[in-house]
């Protein structure tokens, strides 16, 4: 009795193993090739390029001064009197430390910019590639680059789908 209680439960995971096999249905997508060729991510890089010059800019105009005040102080420092002399040297310790301080406050925007800029890409990016799995049945969707993905034919790739599905053909290779 037990054995037949066993091989019945057997057959009836074996038979609902198969069924969920059957249901699978796997593909993959190049998120880094879609990423690169998509004209909003290289909007953004643009835009982020720009602000970086902005910044790059503001700090040369910055370090112009600092170096302009240096040169004077230098040039007329033995000749100022010591009151003179203890206010020009620091106004040049406070600005080599504005000058410091706006650099790490530039990194510290530009990486705020960066994340403001490429979040939603890359939610844009999720969804699209979510709405494709569903319209096409893929029950599972892997990234090409990651390192669970160890082969496939091409039938299981999304990449050229969700690329016309965010408004852009996707080229072979990567710019």
């Amino acid at each position: 009795m037990k054995i037949r209680l066993f091989i019945v439960v057997s057959c009836l995971i074996t038979l609902s193993l198969i069924t969920q096999a059957q249901n699978l249905k796997i593909g993959y997508v190049h998120v880094e090739k879609i990423f690169a060729q998509w004209p909003e991510t290289k909007s953004a890089q643009k835009e982020l390029a720009e602000y970086e010059d902005r910044l790059a800019s503001r700090l040369q105009a910055k370090v112009k001064d600092f170096q302009t005040k240096l040169a004077n102080y230098q040039n007329n420092g033995p000749s100022m009197d010591a009151l003179t002399k203890r206010d020009a040297e620091t106004e040049l310790q406070n600005l080599q430390t504005q000058i410091q301080q706006f650099e790490a406050n530039s990194e510290q925007s530009i990486a705020e910019r960066n994340v403001s800029l490429l979040n939603p890409l890359q939610n844009k990016l999720k969804e699209t590639i979510d709405q494709v799995a569903k319209e096409n049945g893929y029950t599972h969707i892997l990234s090409y680059g990651s390192s669970l993905l160890f082969t496939s034919d091409k039938s299981g790739d999304i990449s050229y789908k969700v690329a016309q599905k965010l408004g852009f053909t996707l080229t072979e290779e990567v710019p």
